[in-house]
């Protein structure tokens, strides 16, 4: 009888553990079969905290399926976002700026790195153009409504010489270097890396005024309100990013490395610029500010109209990251 009855405890025992191991193995499945969070990012070293936090696991670790989908810029980007082709994207301010007067349906989660001295102005005559005056009649290469365009005009207002009759020639970012070659232009406004690209065919410096300091440009987070998204994924999202910044912080050397496998580009190109961003999670009052800066540029200059001017306010999304800074304090 004892026999018997430990038969049946011991049959009970192991469909219980066929249960158990039934319900991981559906559980596993539903996690897998679960449409990946899309996020657009620029192929750049810029973005170097998603490829990190994918590289080193650390959206799987915040229980998150992610997918990385890569574009050669910025506006690239929000207009996959805007498209409904990815969940999130990443952009500069420059970018958030400008969709703001077409469309306040979108948010800024944060802000995960900043540079000091991404844009500069290059020529292949440099020494000819370090007094500033001499800029009257030259021809300027220039990504019309960017921050390229926002970049040289803040050099005309802090130096005084925006009444210079100069010539501007509106290009695509890939069409800079060729028009500075081919002396169609005398001078481009451009961001990194067309500096480095630039000094692999020149040899020489190109740099026309040290512009370090002068513009500080950041890349940023951006989600549409409308979004399929739980507040917990968004936190999971923004502590794997924030995990990943530890880590660029912790081991300098592998991060550069790892990026340099990622994007396939030469390390000396990495480390060119590297040490001028600073990668950290914020939403900050400067942030707010730059915003605010380039939004009255963009007035005066008529490349937007004021009548569609918001408050930025209504596109960051200040609660939930102080809710993610609440939570990694420990409050």
């Amino acid at each position: 009888m004892i026999k018997v009855l430990n038969m049946f405890i011991l049959a009970f025992m192991l469909i219980g553990i066929a249960s158990c191991d039934l319900g991981t193995s559906k559980s596993l499945t539903a996690s897998a079969l679960k449409d990946p969070i899309k996020i657009a990012v620029s192929g750049t070293p810029l973005s170097a905290p998603f490829f990190i936090a994918q590289q080193q696991g650390y959206f799987r670790a915040n229980g998150l399926n992610v997918e990385l989908v890569r574009f050669d810029s910025g506006v690239k980007c929000f207009d996959a976002l805007k498209n409904k082709q990815v969940d999130l994207a990443t952009a500069s301010e420059t970018v958030v700026m400008f969709n703001s007067f077409k469309q306040t349906n979108f948010s800024v989660l944060a802000s995960f790195v900043e540079s000091d001295n991404d844009l500069k102005l290059l020529s292949l005559t440099p020494q000819k153009y370090q007094q500033l005056d001499n800029l009257a009649h030259a021809r300027i290469g220039i990504v019309k409504g960017s921050a390229s365009e926002f970049f040289f005009d803040s050099l005309l207002i802090m130096y005084n010489k925006t009444q210079q009759p100069i010539e501007r020639i509106y290009l695509p970012a890939e069409q800079l270097i060729p028009a500075l070659l081919n002396n169609e232009v005398d001078i481009i406004s451009a961001w990194e890396p067309l500096s480095y690209l630039l000094t692999q065919k020149v040899h020489s410096n190109t740099n026309v005024i040290s512009s370090r300091g002068l513009y500080h440009l950041s890349f940023n987070l951006i989600e549409l309100k409308e979004t399929r998204l739980s507040t917990t994924e968004k936190l999971a999202l923004l502590k794997s990013i924030n995990d990943a910044t530890d880590y660029i912080h912790t081991h300098p050397e592998l991060a550069q490395t790892k990026i340099s496998r990622v994007l396939d580009i030469d390390p000396s190109q990495l480390s060119y610029s590297w040490n001028d961003y600073s990668f950290r999670l914020s939403l900050s009052n400067a942030l707010f500010s730059n915003i605010q800066t380039q939004s009255q540029w963009a007035i005066d200059n008529k490349l937007v109209s004021e009548e569609n001017s918001v408050d930025f306010r209504q596109i960051f999304d200040r609660k939930l990251f102080e809710k993610f800074i609440s939570l990694e304090a420990g409050w």
